[in-house]
C-alpha cells in the first residue's frame, strides 16, 4: 500500500526494518532515530519512495498487508495494477499502460520470472517468503534489455540476518494466519542460525516452509466464485557464507500448488452445468467437466558472489548465476469426450525455463571535479520453451501427429541473449549526470511442430532462427535545488525483440493468416519521465518528517507488436499469401502523472497517493491506417490512495484505516476485437481497517496483525480484472511466536 505503517518492536524487528527508516535529510534523520529509540523504535515507513522513479515495500508493509499473492501487494501502488482475475493463478500486473508479460519485468534474487501462457498469471511468488519489493516505472535502466517497457519489480528473499537479533545465534518463527473471505488457513515456520563469533567462514543459514489452504472465495453479493480455491506450499533455502572480503549467497525457492481450475485462470464465472448435465453425470461430475486439474511447479536457484576490497575502488565486483522455472500439467475428466482443441485439449503440459549469468563491476574514482561511479556489465541469458497437449479424438489422425504435438497457439522455441552495458553516474556539487549504454543480440529459434498440419512449409510455417539486434541509450539527470528540493529527468531509447509466441504462432493452412511471422520488426519505445521531490523534517513538529514526490510520464512506443484482426492489409494493396499471423502495428503513446505525499511523526502517521494515465493508438488494432485514433485498452482508472493511522509504542499497538478510490474507466475501444477489449467501469470507493500488536514483557515474542478488507462489503469490478467482481469483505488475521 502507499501509506507508512507503524510498529512498535523489540530490536529484532527494528534491525529488519531500518533500511526502510527515511527523513529529510542526515541530521533529521539522525534525531528521528533518536525519538524512535526513546519511543521504542516506532519510525518505519511502509511504502516509500527511494529514488526518482523508484518505490520500495518494507518487510513489514508486506507482513501488514497479509497479501495472497505479489500483484495483490503491487496494486495499491500508484501507475500499478492487478491486471487479471482475482482467482489464484490467474493475476497479472500492468504499469504505466504496459499490460503484456514481457513488459513487466519481474526479478525474484536476480532470476527472471515470468510466465506468458495464455489467459493465465504471470508471476507466482509466495509473499510470507520475500523481504522487500522494489519497483522501478518505466524503461530507465540500461541494466535491463529487451523488454520491460513498463518498469522492472525487483524481489528480494528473506534472509537470516533478517530474523537474528544481535548476539543470536538460532532463532525460529512461526506464523498462523486465517481469512475469512475464503476460510483461508495459512501456516509458517523458520529456522535461522550463524556461525560463532570469529569462526574463520563465517555463515548464515535460512529454511522457511509455508502452506496456504482455503476454501472458494466470496464476492460481496454472498456467491461464490467458482474455483478459486488456494492449495499450496512453498519452502525457502538461503545460506551466505563470508570469504573475507568476498561474499557468497546461494538461494532455492519452490512453489507447489494443485487445484480444479478453469483453463482461463483469467476469468470470472466458470458456466454452471446444466439440468440434463447433471441429470447425466451428477452434480460433481458435471462441475468438473467444465474445468481441468492443475498441477503447478515453480522454482528459482540464486548464486550469488560479491568482493569489494575496502583498498581498492575501482573493485566492486558481483557474478550472479540464476536459473528459474515455471511448469504447469493440466488434464481434464475422464468423462470428456470433445477434444478442446483451442484450450490445450485433453491434456497439456507447459514448461518455462530461464538461465541467466550476469557479471558487472562498479568503480569509484574522481577525474578533476568530477566524481564518477562507473559500472559495466555483460549479461547471457537463455529461454527455454516446451509445450505438448492431446488431442483425444485424433489419435488416428496423422496430420495432428496422431494426438500429441505442441499447441499451434502456444509454440516451443529458445530465446538466447547476449548483452553489455555501462553506465557512469558523473556527481559535481549538487548536479548529477548519468549516461548509458546498452548493445543486445536475440536469437530465437523454433521447435517444429510435430504435426504436420502446423508444419507445412506451403503455408508458410517456417521455425528457423531469427536475430534482432542493436543499442539502447538512457540518460538521468538531477539537480539538489536546495537541501529540501530535488529535481530530476529521465530520458530513455530501447526495444524489445518478438517472443516465442509472436513469432512461431501459426494457423491451419485453410485459415486467413498462417504463417509464422519471422519479419517482424524489433518493438521500440522512447520513455521520458521527470519531476521533484521534496523532504523535510521537525516540520509540524519535532521529530517529525514530510516527503513528496511528483513524477510525469510519457512513453513513445513504435512498431508495437500484435495479432492481425481487422483489416488485414493496407486497402488498396495486394494481399499477401501466406500472410503472419503477427504485424508491426504503427504504434501509441501513454502518459500520465503521479503524487506522492507520506507524513509521520511520534504518534500518527498519513500519505496520498495518487495516478492519472492515458493513452492512444495510432489508428486501431483493427485497423491501423484508420483516420480516427483509439484509446489504448490498458491504461489504469485514475486512482488515489489514502492511510491515516496512530501508534502507541507503550501499548506496543499501532493501528489505522486505508481509502482506495479509483474513478470511473469511459476510455475505451469503440470498435475493437471483443478479447482484447475490456468494457467500462463504474468509479468506486473501498475501505479498510488494520492494526497490529507487538507484545511486551512475558508476552514479547509474540505479534498480532489483523485487517479488514472491503470493510463495507462492496460490489466492485475493477477496469484491468476483465469484468471480474472483486472479493467481498475479508477480516485476516495472522499471530507469530518467535522460538
Amino acid at each position: 500500500m502507499i501509506g507508512a505503517t507503524a510498529w512498535a518492536a523489540g530490536p529484532a524487528a527494528s534491525e529488519a526494518s531500518s533500511p526502510a527508516s527515511t527523513t529529510a535529510s542526515t541530521t533529521t534523520a539522525n534525531r528521528t532515530q533518536d525519538a524512535a529509540t526513546d519511543l521504542g523504535k516506532v519510525t518505519i515507513y511502509g511504502v516509500r519512495s527511494v529514488a526518482p522513479g523508484k518505490t520500495s515495500i518494507t518487510p513489514n508493509e508486506i507482513e501488514r498487508q497479509q497479501a495472497l499473492s505479489v500483484q495483490q501487494l503491487l496494486d495499491n501502488l500508484p501507475g500499478v495494477d492487478l491486471n487479471g482475475s482475482f482467482r489464484p493463478g490467474g493475476q497479472s500486473l500492468n504499469m504505466w499502460g504496459f499490460g503484456d508479460v514481457e513488459d513487466i519485468r519481474v526479478q525474484l534474487d536476480g532470476a527472471n520470472k515470468g510466465f506468458e501462457k495464455y489467459r493465465q498469471g504471470s508471476i507466482f511468488i509466495e509473499p510470507e517468503l520475500i523481504k522487500r519489493i522494489t519497483v522501478d516505472k518505466g524503461a530507465h535502466s540500461v541494466r535491463y534489455g529487451n523488454g520491460g517497457f513498463g518498469g522492472t519489480i525487483l524481489v528480494e528473499s528473506k534472509d537470516a540476518e533478517d530474523l537474528l537479533r544481535p548476539g543470536e545465534r538460532v532463532g525460529g518463527l512461526v506464523k498462523l494466519g486465517f481469512a475469512s473471505n475464503d476460510d483461508q488457513r495459512i501456516g509458517s515456520g523458520s529456522l535461522f542460525a550463524r556461525s560463532e563469533p570469529g569462526t574463520a567462514l563465517p555463515w548464515q543459514f535460512l529454511i522457511a516452509v509455508t502452506g496456504r489452504d482455503s476454501g472458494d472465495q466470496t464476492r460481496a453479493d454472498g456467491s461464490v466464485y467458482e474455483f478459486s480455491e488456494t492449495h499450496s506450499r512453498s519452502v525457502l533455502a538461503k545460506l551466505t557464507v563470508n570469504l573475507g572480503e568476498a561474499r557468497l549467497t546461494l538461494s532455492d525457492i519452490e512453489g507447489r500448488g494443485k487445484a480444479w481450475a478453469p483453463f482461463a485462470a483469467k476469468r470470472d464465472e466458470v458456466p454452471a452445468p446444466t439440468p440434463a448435465e447433471i441429470a447425466r453425470y451428477g452434480e460433481r461430475e458435471a462441475w468438473l467437466r467444465k474445468v481441468l486439474w492443475r498441477d503447478q511447479v515453480d522454482r528459482t536457484q540464486s548464486l550469488l558472489w560479491t568482493w569489494a576490497p575496502t583498498a581498492n575502488p575501482l573493485i566492486d565486483l558481483a557474478v550472479r548465476l540464476t536459473q528459474s522455472s515455471s511448469k504447469q500439467d493440466d488434464s481434464r475428466p475422464d468423462s470428456i469426450t470433445s477434444d478442446f482443441a483451442a484450450s490445450l485439449g485433453k491434456e497439456s503440459h507447459a514448461s518455462y525455463r530461464d538461465r541467466q549469468l550476469d557479471v558487472s563491476n562498479t568503480a569509484r574514482f574522481e577525474t578533476g571535479s568530477l566524481r564518477h561511479t562507473l559500472a559495466t556489465g555483460l549479461q547471457a541469458q537463455r529461454h527455454d520453451r516446451d509445450t505438448l497437449m492431446f488431442l483425444h479424438t485424433k489419435t488416428t489422425d496423422a496430420s495432428y501427429h496422431y494426438g500429441w504435438f505442441q499447441p499451434y497457439y502456444m509454440p516451443s522455441g529458445e530465446q538466447r541473449t547476449v548483452s553489455g552495458w555501462l553506465e557512469d553516474e558523473l556527481r559535481w556539487g549538487a548536479f548529477t549526470l548519468t549516461p548509458g549504454l546498452r548493445y543486445d543480440e536475440v536469437r530465437t529459434a523454433g521447435q517444429p511442430n510435430v504435426a504436420p498440419r502446423y508444419n507445412d512449409p506451403k503455408a508458410g510455417h517456417d521455425y528457423r532462427t531469427v536475430y534482432h539486434r542493436g543499442w539502447s541509450q538512457h540518460l538521468s539527470a538531477s539537480w539538489q535545488a536546495t537541501t529540501r528540493t530535488a529535481l530530476f529527468a529521465d530520458a530513455g531509447r530501447t526495444w524489445r525483440a518478438p517472443v516465442i509466441d509472436e513469432l512461431f504462432e501459426v494457423q491451419s493452412a485453410a485459415s486467413s493468416a498462417p504463417a509464422t511471422s519471422r519479419g517482424l520488426r524489433k518493438e521500440r519505445v522512447t520513455a521520458l519521465r521527470g519531476g521533484a521531490k521534496y523532504e523535510r523534517g521537525d516540520w509540524l513538529a519535532q521529530g517529525d518528517a514530510l516527503a513528496a514526490t511528483v513524477t510525469v510520464f510519457r512513453n513513445l512506443v513504435h512498431d508495437n507488436i500484435h495479432k492481425r484482426f481487422g483489416i488485414f492489409v493496407e486497402p488498396g494493396t495486394e494481399r499477401p499469401p501466406n500472410m503472419p499471423f503477427y504485424r508491426n502495428l504503427p504504434g501509441y503513446r501513454s502518459e500520465g502523472v503521479e503524487a506522492e505525499t507520506h507524513y509521520e511523526q511520534r504518534g500518527g502517521f498519513a500519505s496520498l497517493s495518487m495516478a492519472w494515465m492515458r493513452g492512444e493508438h495510432r489508428g486501431s488494432i483493427r485497423n491501423p491506417w484508420a483516420d480516427k485514433n483509439q484509446p489504448l485498452i490498458d491504461i489504469g482508472a485514475p486512482k488515489a490512495v489514502v492511510v491515516i493511522g496512530g501508534k502507541w509504542p507503550a501499548l506496543g499497538l499501532a493501528a489505522g484505516w486505508q481509502g482506495k478510490f479509483v474513478a470511473a474507466q469511459n476510455k475505451v475501444p469503440d470498435d475493437e476485437i471483443v478479447a482484447y477489449a475490456l468494457p467500462r467501469s463504474k468509479g468506486y470507493g473501498l475501505h479498510g481497517l488494520f492494526a497490529q500488536w507487538q507484545g511486551k514483557g512475558r508476552w514479547s515474542e509474540s505479534r498480532v496483525m489483523l485487517s479488514v478488507d472491503n470493510l463495507f462489503n462492496r460490489s466492485v469490478q475493477p477496469y484491468l480484472a476483465e469484468a471480474v467482481y472483486a472479493p467481498g469483505r475479508n477480516v485476516k488475521l495472522t499471530v507469530s511466536q518467535r522460538l
